[in-house]
């Protein structure tokens, strides 16, 4: 004899009814089920609903932990850009440097251009 009660003593529309109170996206399926109950003139859920609603939970899941994969693979990618970023740093130190000292050669080999000049025209 079945009397529509479920673990917790609850019956099975009250338990659909507690998990549909549970978002904005579960009034919609409330608001479905009661029209299926309208339709059917039923009072308790089908137990179609219910293995309907434990796919949706099984989907939602599966979805949390494809976005979490995302997530993680969002979180390395953001490591190799800061250590992309990082060594960038130090390349663009190093390639400044380097400017640096070739502005320095440059101004030591003019100076020896003007003491050459200096030289050939006083002869």
């Amino acid at each position: 004899m079945d009397t529509g009660r479920r673990a917790g003593g609850r019956k099975e529309g009250q338990l659909i009814d507690s998990m549909a109170a549970s978002g904005s996206l579960n009034v919609v399926v409330r608001h479905a089920i009661n029209e299926i109950s309208e339709c059917s003139g039923e009072t308790k859920t089908p137990k179609y609903m219910k293995a309907f609603i434990l796919q949706e939970i099984s989907e939602f899941r599966r979805l949390i932990r494809v976005l979490r994969d995302e997530v993680d693979v969002a979180k390395t990618a953001l490591g190799c850009l800061r250590d992309s970023k990082r060594m960038m740093g130090w390349k663009i130190i190093g390639l400044n440097q380097r400017i640096e000292d070739t502005e320095g050669k440059i101004r030591t080999f003019e100076g020896h251009l003007d003491i050459m000049d200096v030289a050939i025209n006083s002869e």
